[in-house]
């Protein structure tokens, strides 16, 4: 009858280590949480600050009306102002946004997000003072826009006025459906 109690002793004896071993991870992990759920919060800050940079169809039409008063605020007059269709391909880590195409290698994973961009074709035309201070706050804005061409030339005779033709590419990430 000594046989049955010693195994039944062993056994709880080894259940009772198992259970202490996951208690002391439990607690170290408990310890860990304000620290993750610090990290947790910064990186939402920062994703939060891109998301702000970024252009998507929601706040296309608030950057529009923005090229609009900038224009107003320093002199310029919009001639033409389109926006054009949205294109999208897959997002690789270290990608380059300005590529159009998907320019992988072997090695880089393709993530879950496709990189949309839009492009904005906008003729104004102004001083030269007045052109200069428009490009400087539109870069000044901080939103994630590349200048894929910019052309510069005479409006009149005079030579007082300037145009200027340009496209924007405005660009956002959004998770694969």
């Amino acid at each position: 009858m000594v046989m049955p109690l010693v195994d039944t002793y062993c056994a709880e004896r080894a259940e009772k280590n198992a259970l202490s071993a996951e208690l002391e991870s439990a607690r170290l992990i408990a310890a860990k949480l304000g620290s993750y759920e610090t990290r947790v919060a910064e990186k939402l800050a920062q994703l939060d600050e891109v998301e702000a940079r970024t252009i998507d169809d929601e706040s296309l039409p608030v950057f529009r009306e923005k090229l609009v008063d900038l224009a107003k605020e320093t002199g310029c007059s919009i001639r033409r102002l389109n926006v054009g269709p949205v294109s999208l391909r897959p997002w690789t880590a270290g990608d380059d946004p300005t590529a159009t195409e998907l320019v992988a290698s072997r090695d880089e994973a393709v993530t879950e997000f496709m990189l949309e961009w839009r492009p904005i074709s906008i003729s104004v035309s102004g001083s030269n003072s007045s052109l200069h201070n428009m490009l400087d706050r539109i870069a000044a804005i901080g939103l994630l826009i590349h200048t894929k061409s910019l052309e510069m030339y005479p409006s009149n005779p005079s030579r007082q006025s300037l145009t200027i033709d340009m496209e924007l590419w405005c660009y956002t990430l959004s998770r694969r459906s």
